[in-house]
């Protein structure tokens, strides 16, 4: 597959928006851990956040490293 710049930055903008989820989902389950709540799906939900994140790390890589290859 043939990729672009813009590719390439939207890539970047999904790994921007994870991180900004991985965070906000940090912060939840200490405010949960805090009141005494259970955090067994919020711990569930960062665990998907982390693991969408990776993926996404993975294909800016794949994207990056194609780009650099096409010049």
């Amino acid at each position: 597959m043939i990729y672009d710049p813009k590719d390439l930055e939207l890539a970047r903008r999904q790994v921007i928006i994870d991180r900004q989820m991985i965070c906000a989902q940090q912060c939840l389950i200490d405010g949960m851990l805090t009141r005494g709540e259970p955090v067994g799906l919020a711990n569930e939900r960062l665990i998907k956040f982390t693991q969408d994140l990776r993926n996404h790390c993975f294909d800016q890589d794949l994207i990056q490293a194609s780009i650099r290859l096409q010049r």
